[in-house]
């Protein structure tokens, strides 16, 4: 049985402030620690579960948090980035029996730890068909594509009320309880790993997990932080303008959605881009998507050719 697990890490107990999720301080680093912990209770209990094979794909930041030194010894690490799936990087590597989810967290504008739907600089809310949506969602749904299930989720007790209604036969472990976006209530680790252990010997016995499917197209509309972040977007292929601060574009597949947000938001990308202007950036996320697109229509090639001329 082979599981890959998505590990975030705003969602891991004793987690709760952004010095903790980027690198630069001792907190941080203490963060990567509890990150990898966590992570390795999860495996821990998938191969007492009967799981043959794990990997785990990094899913914070620049994707290279997780210590490999620090990491179970029956999984393999996914990190580094670019990389074409994002947060999942590896389920082009399947099959693969089951998703797990950990150090997960709610989605932008709840009122959870640390809330955010990808990049919380630049997105106040991505909505799926009308539907506010978070990483767990999109994930689980670019998984369901490939027909793998999730069966595990971790994270805060928002986080877990979202889940549910989506996941209702998944697992789920709450490993702390958000008294604020930068406030929690954190459950001791010794028993969070416990649950995580036990939870996922129980996920890989459980028959009820089935993907998450949703048949397409996709309506995604992106409201944006400020102004400016729109006025980008917009000059990308596809996208159109639905106010100051929100956009719209279709996509036929859930694997459609995850490229065209990676592109709007990968690091070193499009979030570099927004923060910085930086040069490298912008030639990395041009390259991107011409992968993304394939080919312009004469209207579209006019706006990606301003844009270049813009931030290039």
């Amino acid at each position: 049985m082979r599981i890959l697990i998505s590990a975030d890490i705003e969602g891991i107990s004793g987690v709760m402030s952004p010095e903790q999720t980027s690198p630069g301080s001792g907190e941080y680093e203490r963060a990567r620690l509890l990150m990898t912990r966590e992570v390795n209770a999860a495996v821990e209990g998938a191969l007492e579960g009967g799981a043959t094979e794990i990997w785990v794909a990094d899913g914070h930041g620049q994707y290279n948090n997780i210590l490999l030194e620090e990491l179970h010894p029956g999984a393999c690490l996914v990190s580094g980035k670019p990389r074409l799936f994002g947060m999942m990087g590896g389920l082009d590597c399947g099959p693969w029996d089951g998703l797990f989810l950990i150090g997960y967290h709610a989605r932008a504008g709840a009122h959870g730890v640390l809330a955010h739907t990808i990049n919380g600089s630049a997105f106040a809310e991505v909505r799926i068909n009308g539907v506010p949506v978070g990483e767990y969602y999109l994930n689980g749904l670019l998984a369901g594509e490939y027909n793998i299930p999730v069966r595990l989720i971790s994270g805060d007790d928002r986080l877990a009320g979202e889940a549910v209604s989506v996941y209702p036969n998944a697992e789920i472990v709450t490993v702390k309880r958000a008294l604020s976006t930068r406030a929690a209530v954190h459950h001791p680790i010794e028993v969070v790993h416990k649950a995580l252990r036990l939870a996922a010997q129980k996920a890989l016995r459980n028959v009820s997990c089935k993907p998450f499917k949703l048949a397409g197209p996709f309506s995604v509309q992106v409201s944006t932080v400020r102004t400016y972040h729109a006025d980008l977007f917009c000059m990308l292929p596809g996208a159109k303008r639905l106010s100051p601060t929100c956009l719209e574009f279709i996509a036929d597949t859930p694997f459609a959605i995850s490229r065209t947000l990676n592109c709007f938001c990968e690091h070193g990308g499009f979030g570099t881009l927004v923060d910085s202007q930086d040069e490298y950036a912008a030639r990395g996320f041009s390259a991107r998507l011409f992968l993304w697109n394939g080919k312009f229509s004469f209207r579209e090639g006019i706006y990606f050719g301003n844009f270049l001329r813009n931030h290039m």
